[in-house]
């Protein structure tokens, strides 16, 4: 198995001691079934978030060695995607549509609520680490836009208002 203790450099061997055991175990089941595969980056580094809320750079290693692919591309595949993310875990993501159905039916009024409420810019996360706030290109939730994902559930027509008070929630 190419993650033997005795196979790899000590500082490599921490950034794995560094995760979890049980979503390390994990990463490498699902890597061990789309090995070989046409499409295995993208399940693998999918399942990779899954486990751990974000793609740590022990994980990207460890990907990188299931696949026998260089780590440059899996992180260069990582960071081109706006849906996984490599600065840390956050319990909750709220991500706003900027698409032009959304926008001509008020999505920059929800950015700007929601920003004002959190207390940061979109592609940030709050002061406590809790709550990831981003804006994207599209929730494919154009018919009843402006549309919004609290937590990957879609949350479509709402006010500035109700984002506020589901926002609340999440606190």
């Amino acid at each position: 198995m190419p993650y033997d203790k005795d196979e790899i450099r000590p500082e490599l061997q921490a950034l794995y001691d560094a995760l979890d055991p049980k979503k390390l175990k994990e990463l490498d089941h699902a890597i061990a079934q789309w090995r070989g595969q046409p499409t295995a980056l993208l399940h693998v580094v999918h399942a990779a978030q899954e486990a751990f809320t974000w793609v740590p750079e022990g994980a990207m290693e460890r990907i990188a060695r299931g696949l026998d692919i260089p780590k440059a591309e899996v992180y260069g595949f990582v960071t081109f995607y706006d849906h996984f993310y490599t600065d840390g875990p956050a319990r909750h993501a709220v991500r706003i549509c900027q698409s032009i159905s959304c926008y001509l039916r008020g999505s920059n009024d929800l950015i700007a609520a929601a920003s004002k409420h959190l207390g940061v810019q979109p592609g940030a996360r709050t002061k406590d680490e809790r709550i990831r706030f981003e804006c994207v290109s599209c929730l494919g939730q154009c018919d009843n836009a402006p549309s919004v994902s609290i937590d990957d559930i879609p949350q479509q027509g709402l006010s500035a208002a109700q984002l506020t008070a589901a926002l609340d929630k999440l606190k």
